[in-house]
């Protein structure tokens, strides 16, 4: 785990996932999801195919198969045509407009220009047979029932932890239900709490305290890197935005080469250790973050800010007055990085969230 780590999680990610996931993709518990990516596990098989084995054919106006070496049809995906589209050189959204027959002509056009010998195919063995993924034979597939049954374990070891309740399907105002569990073709996505063992946070006049979540999300089909990111927060509502979120500490493995399977074994041990133990740790971090000062005065703390993390003096200037309302301390790290984050809330933009939420983070790791 790397505690300087500058994740893409912000306190708006679970929301996202909660807002637009299609109700096939969401599991009332990891104990479902786990069951649901076995059963999924178990009828999808990895090959490899030879580049000039690889051939698109139409079989309608607006549909075409993949033949693999043995003349079989596959189907395709989405996501696994967009990177059929990729490996051939052609754009996708473009092939999707044309004729079947054309878009197929130009992807084998593309196909027999691809200079990388083989492929692995993503397949399911089972009728309808489709294929899922087409990745270079160096993608190192770690498998969502694997890292479900790690979290598992650990809810097991330590029943605090457990999916925040969220509006039922994604319906504002709907039943409240256990939510965070996903699961598609295309990723895997959990959003864990633990509400029992809480943080006093000395900046919270409220004296609500803080609580410990983690995000984990994987795709075994090219989609994605295998993230991890622990995080405190203040309060999760019900349509998963997540109050008082505070990045902590996270890690990132690309699925590329056969490394990644102790890599992310090892990490996950280090992860499941850390989620273990007595939040100490998590409170001297916290005790360094609410002493620790950036600067003596305002025009210090805004001086050094705008040169340390990519903001403008006007939006250093913004969060350190937010903070000054809300903070006990605005030229701390806690209290001026609670006063970004407030700031982040009221953006309308999600590149400048992130860039808020990034800055944030870059600040808080100063207290490591």
């Amino acid at each position: 785990m790397n505690g300087a780590f500058v994740s893409a999680v912000s306190a708006y990610t679970a929301h996202r996932e909660w807002a637009t996931r299609p109700p096939d993709e969401r599991y009332a518990s990891v104990s479902a999801l786990y069951d649901a990516a076995r059963s999924r596990r178990a009828r999808i098989d990895a090959r490899a195919i030879d580049t000039a084995n690889l051939r698109t054919e139409a079989v309608a106006s607006d549909a075409l198969v993949v033949n693999d070496a043995f003349g079989v049809r596959l189907g395709l995906t989405h996501w696994s045509f967009e990177q059929l589209a990729g490996i051939a050189g052609a754009p996708p959204k473009y092939l999707r407009s044309l004729p079947a027959a054309i878009a197929s002509d130009a992807i084998n056009y593309g196909l027999r220009r691809q200079a990388r010998d083989e492929h692995q195919l993503f397949v399911e063995h089972d009728a309808p047979r489709t294929v899922h993924a087409i990745t270079s034979t160096r993608y190192a597939r770690v498998h969502h029932d694997e890292l479900a049954g790690r979290v598992l374990d650990l809810m097991s070891a330590h029943p605090a932890w457990h999916l925040p309740l969220g509006y039922k399907d994604g319906v504002f105002g709907a039943e409240r239900v256990p939510s965070g569990a996903y699961l598609g073709d295309r990723d895997m996505f959990l959003f864990l709490v633990d509400g029992n063992r809480d943080l006093e946070d000395p900046s919270d006049s409220t004296q609500a305290g803080l609580f410990r979540g983690f995000i984990l999300r994987n795709s075994d089909v090219g989609a994605a890197a295998l993230t991890l990111d622990q995080f405190l927060f203040r309060a999760v509502c019900a349509n998963h935005l997540i109050w008082g979120f505070q990045h902590v500490a996270g890690f990132r493995r690309r699925h590329v080469g056969a490394s990644i399977q102790e890599a992310w074994t090892s990490s996950l041990e280090e992860v499941r250790t850390a989620l273990d133990a007595d939040p100490s740790a998590d409170r001297t971090l916290l005790l360094r973050a609410t002493t620790q000062e950036l600067g003596p005065t305002r025009e210090a703390v805004i001086d050094t800010v705008a040169q340390r993390v990519d903001l403008s003096v006007k939006q250093a200037t913004e969060a350190y007055l937010v903070a000054e309302q809300y903070e006990s301390n605005p030229r701390s790290v806690w209290g001026y990085v609670q006063g970004l984050t407030r700031v982040s809330q009221r953006t309308p933009w999600q590149d400048g969230r992130f860039a808020l939420d990034r800055a944030a983070g870059r600040l808080l790791a100063l207290a490591h």
